[in-house]
């Protein structure tokens, strides 16, 4: 007892652990996933199971995967790619995974369709968040591989179309264990170099063609969402003309290869020109035809009658205005005529309704003293009632003496 070494729990798990990473160094499992948590601080504890035993598993939030996470659901059999470890606090034997991929491509492809229903479902997808490419770009960005042959080709095209757009390479992998992440930091680098340096007016995200799991990291839930919260308009070129992935369906444009992602983008200098040589000569046409109406237009105004002997025209002119003033003349003296009998008709009706008129012929008018109506009656009248007489010329103030009924 004396002679044997005594551990501790703390140096039992930690030469566990050891041993145990000793003999065996990064390895691939299979298994199927179940038991699956995802934690607060983004790691995801799961089990891996086959048919007789299992094992605790964690993948870290720092440790990237060529399909996201999310996408691994239990029940799934799955490919890990990882160490074997002993959590040392609680003596836990557990497998650390740095990669989760589906098993095969049928279950990759399985994985897939069910990200791609579940942000369909959130209206990634909608045409209505579909920004428009802009017709004539001056600057196109490219997210894509430097080594590829994408962004050769996409450089080709624009040369040839329309050599007057700068293009931008913005770097990234586009397969692997890192490729998720590093085409979002291509991304968000596109995104912060049109809003502090120069704007983009369009960007093209792809690469080549190949197998699934070589397209994947097109179908990262990551990737997606960073396409769809661009404001600049993105076209997916990703894989060949048969390839699809989730980025394809979020993006503003999908174009079957890098190189019709260019010519997508891009107008055709040479169609444009013919289009302006078309324009040019139309319009040459029709200034001519206008010219040619206007100069026999003219010509028949000019004819030779006319032009030959001005002063006929002048002459004939000079009598049009006579008789037009003489027209005048005779309706402005009518006018006067009509105004002048009618105010000597609204005179005579003014003269006859003057009622001092009978004043003059011997009547007279009777007021009671203040009033300024004629008396027409006797009615109210008393005996000593003050009244004033009207006359012709002059006027006559008396008393009544004697009220006498008609």
């Amino acid at each position: 007892m004396n002679d044997e070494h005594v551990y501790t729990i703390s140096e039992l798990n930690r030469s566990a652990r050891e041993t145990l990473e000793e003999a065996f160094t990064e390895i691939w499992v299979k298994g199927e996933v179940s038991e699956m948590k995802r934690a607060a601080s983004g790691h995801l504890y799961f089990t891996l199971k086959d048919e007789t035993s299992e094992i605790n598993a964690v993948r870290f939030r720092g440790r990237t995967s060529a399909f996201t996470p999310l996408a691994i659901e239990p029940g799934m059999s799955v490919l890990a790619f990882g160490k074997l470890t002993v959590y040392e606090p609680r003596g836990r034997y557990q497998f650390i995974a740095s990669l989760l991929q589906p098993l095969g491509e049928g279950a990759l492809q399985a994985a897939i369709e069910r990200l791609k229903a579940r942000l369909k479902a959130e209206g990634l997808f909608d045409p209505i968040h579909k920004k428009p490419i802009p017709r004539f770009p001056s600057r196109v960005g490219v997210v894509t591989s430097p080594n590829g042959a994408a962004f050769r080709d996409v450089r080709s095209v624009l040369e040839r179309r329309w050599p007057i757009a700068e293009l931008l390479l913005f770097p990234t992998t586009v397969q692997g264990a890192s490729a998720p992440e590093d085409l979002v930091a291509a991304l968000d680098c596109a995104r912060r170099f049109s809003e502090h340096v120069a704007a983009l007016d369009v960007l093209i995200v792809g690469r080549g063609g190949g197998s699934a799991e070589d397209l994947a990291a097109f179908s990262d839930e990551r990737v997606a969402r960073a396409v769809f919260d661009s404001p600049i308009p993105v076209v997916s070129a990703v894989g060949h003309e048969i390839d699809f992935a989730i980025c394809d369906f979020v993006a503003d444009l999908r174009a079957p290869t890098p190189a019709s992602a260019a010519e997508l983008v891009a107008p055709d200098r040479a169609e444009i020109a013919e289009a302006l040589r078309s324009f040019a000569s139309r319009m040459t046409r029709g200034t001519v035809d206008r010219l040619r109406r206007r100069s026999d237009r003219l010509r028949t105004f000019l004819l030779p009658s006319r032009y030959r002997a001005p002063r006929r025209r002048l002459e004939t002119f000079d009598q049009r205005l006579d008789g037009l003033v003489e027209r005048l003349g005779r309706s402005t003296a009518g006018l006067l005529t009509r105004r002048s009998e009618r105010f000597a008709r609204l005179d005579d009706v003014l003269r006859l309704s003057d009622p001092r008129l009978p004043l003059r012929r011997g009547y007279s008018m009777t007021f009671r003293e203040g009033s300024t109506l004629p008396l027409r009656d006797t009615e109210g009248i008393a005996e000593g009632t003050e009244i004033e007489t009207h006359l012709g010329c002059g006027r006559l103030r008396s008393r009544v003496e004697e009220v006498m009924d008609a």
